[in-house]
């Protein structure tokens, strides 16, 4: 516990180096009444553990008008802070509340990670988003029907792990460069990115996650794969999914970022 306490302290400063971190008070209990929470890192216990994460508010964020909420998953041996400057969802979407979650290091004291599959690591990281759920009902003004999480590689594979096992608290996901160790159950909207060379998450294991969506989301036929450009699932019945594919490697395709945001901001309100 020691050890884990230590780690999120150390990839706090490396994160938010000159930044004043706040530590979350017993505030009361938020509607949407002009209540303003701080933006900036953010901690609140989980288990044993303190965990942290960086909330970025809408620029005219009024406590009044609900929000959408996009979770942003760093991926392996990286931070939260890395996935702010790699997913800059204030930049394209200034509308929406943007939460960043810093992962923690595996069992084997290997480097900043998440869990992927239901049930390992006690499910630390499903349990720390249903923390930073809560603490959202209770600082922000915030639409309970637009909750997004977005993942790349580590962080997919728990972004897909939310929508698997929190169907019923997100409303969309968007992946890049991942897999899905999951098995979902219901219907979402999603839009999946991965490079045609990945080496280190082949490109059939993004296939797959997108045949699996395909028929939970009742598409007459799934997104057009192995071509390089963005193509959406045929008459999806339940739930939009689109398909994207780059030509590249394991990596962070940056156009993908505003294709994503359109995708959700497309979304039936």
């Amino acid at each position: 516990m020691r050890e884990t306490r230590r780690f999120v302290v150390r990839a706090l400063l490396l994160a938010v180096a000159g930044m004043t971190a706040v530590a979350v008070a017993t505030a009361s209990a938020a509607t949407c009444t002009g209540e303003r929470p701080r933006s900036g890192p953010t901690f609140v216990p989980v288990d044993v553990n303190t965990r942290a994460f960086i909330v970025r508010l809408p620029a005219a964020y009024d406590g009044r008008t609900p929000a959408p909420v996009v979770f942003a998953f760093h991926p392996g041996g990286m931070n939260m802070s890395y996935m702010q400057a790699e997913v800059p969802i204030s930049r394209d979407w200034p509308e929406a509340i943007a939460i960043y979650p810093q992962g923690l290091p595996g069992e084997n004291g290997s480097r900043a990670g998440w869990q992927g599959r239901p049930g390992t690591v006690n499910d630390r990281d499903l349990l720390f988003f249903d923390a930073m759920m809560a603490w959202l009902k209770a600082h922000a003004c915030f639409d309970e029907k637009r909750v997004f999480v977005w993942g790349y590689s580590a962080g997919g594979r728990v972004a897909n792990l939310i929508a698997c096992e929190r169907s019923d608290t997100i409303a969309a996901l968007v992946i890049a460069s991942s897999s899905m160790e999951c098995t979902p159950t219901a219907a979402k909207a999603a839009i999946l990115n991965h490079g045609t060379g990945d080496s280190a998450i082949p490109y059939v294991r993004a296939m797959e996650a997108a045949q699996a969506w395909s028929k939970l989301n009742g598409c007459s036929a799934p997104p057009k794969d192995k071509t390089v450009g963005c193509f959406t699932g045929d008459s999806c019945t339940s739930a939009p999914l689109t398909f994207c594919t780059f030509d590249g490697g394991h990596g962070y395709d940056p156009p993908f970022n505003k294709t994503a945001v359109e995708f959700l901001k497309g979304l039936t309100q």
